[in-house]
Order: structure tokens, then sequence, then C-alpha cells
């Protein structure tokens, strides 16, 4: 499954001119206060202080920190939540991971398990001379999406990917989520569209 929900940004609120209320005066001066702002301050939020880092599967399955984040990506994300349930094929991906084809790529707050990417890196099925590494899922948790934290994550993986020898990236997107503002502004590019249908 590949989603990834929309990253929120910091927000500022623009300076803005306070409504002034006329009241009836009390005495024989006028006297002159603030109406209610319309809009509250928004105070920037505390920096985060994730790490990003590659981590082995085994690892994560492990120590049980994976399957509780898994449950609400999906839950979050997945168009057939009502048809079925998560079910992961660990076999396939503990396979890739003994062979070195799988890059598990996480973003921790502290110790503390927040986000992963999955990638699969090998041939193109179809142009067998493009290294490629096909992103599977990725997710971050909704309270670690500020400011540039799940840029950072892609960004970071996307170097990585580089790194172990691949020419090329392959991500889907989650219809409604936004994430496509997101990939654009990393120089992806739209190439096809997946369609799904329940028989």
């Amino acid at each position: 499954m590949v989603c990834f929900p929309v990253f929120q940004t910091k927000a500022r609120v623009p300076a803005m001119q306070v409504p002034v209320r006329r009241l009836q005066p009390q005495s024989s001066r006028m006297r002159l206060e603030p109406a209610p702002s319309p809009i509250k301050e928004l105070s920037d939020p505390a920096p985060l202080d994730l790490t990003y880092q590659r981590e082995r599967l085994d690892k994560l399955l492990r120590e049980g920190e994976l399957l509780p984040l898994l449950k609400e990506h999906f839950n979050e994300t997945d168009p057939d939540r009502d048809h079925t349930s998560v079910d992961v094929d660990w076999d396939y991906y503990l396979s890739a991971d003994r062979l070195g084809r799988l890059v598990v790529y996480t973003a921790r707050d502290g110790a503390a398990l927040v986000g992963y990417v999955f990638t699969i890196i090998g041939p193109h099925h179809h142009k067998q001379e493009v290294r490629t590494g096909f992103v599977t899922m990725y997710w971050l948790h909704p309270a670690n999406r500020i400011g540039l934290a799940g840029y950072k994550m892609l960004r970071e993986n996307e170097s990585l990917l580089k790194n172990l020898g691949a020419q090329k990236v392959l991500v889907a997107e989650m219809l409604g989520m936004g994430t496509n503002v997101l990939f654009k502004r990393m120089g992806y590019v739209a190439e096809e569209t997946l369609y799904g249908k329940w028989l």
C-alpha cells in the first residue's frame, strides 16, 4: 500500500488591522476598545528533532513497534478498510530484506518510531537497465507532520536509494490525501493512474 497524507506546514498569521468597536459613552468622553480578533494567534510549534535512518525489518517486527503504526496508517488511508483488514505479506518483505532488495527507512522522535518508507530496489520490470526504487508504502504519524518533517523523510530516503545505485524512484499517492503537491515540489512527474475494482 502506498500512501502518505499531506504534510502540514507551519503557518503564520499575517499582520492585520484589529477592528475597533465604538462603545456608548459612560461619561462625556468616548472610549475605544478593540473588538475580538476573528483569527486566533498561532504560535510556531517547537521544531521537531526527528532522526532518519535505515533499519532492518526483522528488528522492527521483533521489537513490536512497527505493527501499531501500520494499523494507524491503514485506518487512515486504506480505501479497502471496509472490505478487508491489514494482512501484510511479511514473508515477501523479509525475503527481500535478506536479499538486500528491501530498504526500510524510518523516522524516530527520540526512541519512538513515528514514520517509515518501504522501498523495493532492483531492475525495472520493463526496462531492466534502469535500477529502480519502488516505494511500496510510506507514512508519518499525524503528530509529526509539522514543517518539513515528511519532506525530509522522503528526501533522505531518496539520497539513500541513490547511494545504493537507484537511478529512479517510483511512488504512488492515495487520491484525496494531497501528497501530489509535495511530490511535484520534490520534482516527481505523474506517469500513470492506478485503478481498482472489487469483483
